[in-house]
């Protein structure tokens, strides 16, 4: 018995709700898709109200998990992906390029030293990364 208590409870409450937001959608152009979408959450919301009744769905055995964020990687990701723009928008062909960084103190990385494989000359690929490399050591290696 309480299967058809919980499921019309859940089916009441969804009519109640659909119908409430039925009314207060607008005339016209909108009027059509907003009822199209109401109505399939009406149609999900009976499903699952449905499938929580019968029980298959225990909300308590989900187990979500928070990992650690690397910001240190995704930081040396991102300043590879500049270095790497700005070389390509200035024409220059490179294999790999290498950031190494150093954590500071208060927690920030600083960009320590640049390797860029490149068959490239230094001076031209000096050039290319005039501001981004302003106060890096650049070190180029020749393929």
């Amino acid at each position: 018995m309480s299967f058809f208590t919980s499921f019309t409870a859940a089916f009441c409450g969804a009519c109640v709700f659909i119908g409430a937001l039925y009314m207060l959608c607008p005339d016209g152009v909108m009027a059509k898709p907003i009822k199209y979408i109401l109505g399939l959450i009406f149609i999900l919301t009976v499903i699952s109200a449905a499938a929580i009744a019968v029980g298959k769905w225990d909300f308590e055995s989900i187990d979500f998990t928070a990992t650690a964020i690397d910001t240190e990687s995704l930081d040396t990701a991102n300043a590879e992906y500049v270095y790497a723009y700005a070389l390509t928008k200035a024409g220059i062909d490179f294999s790999k390029i290498t950031v190494c960084t150093d954590k500071t103190e208060s927690g920030s990385i600083s960009i320590s030293k640049v390797i860029i494989c490149s068959d490239c000359e230094k001076t031209r690929i000096l050039e290319a990364l005039s501001d981004v490399a302003e106060n890096t050591e650049v070190e180029i290696v020749n393929d």
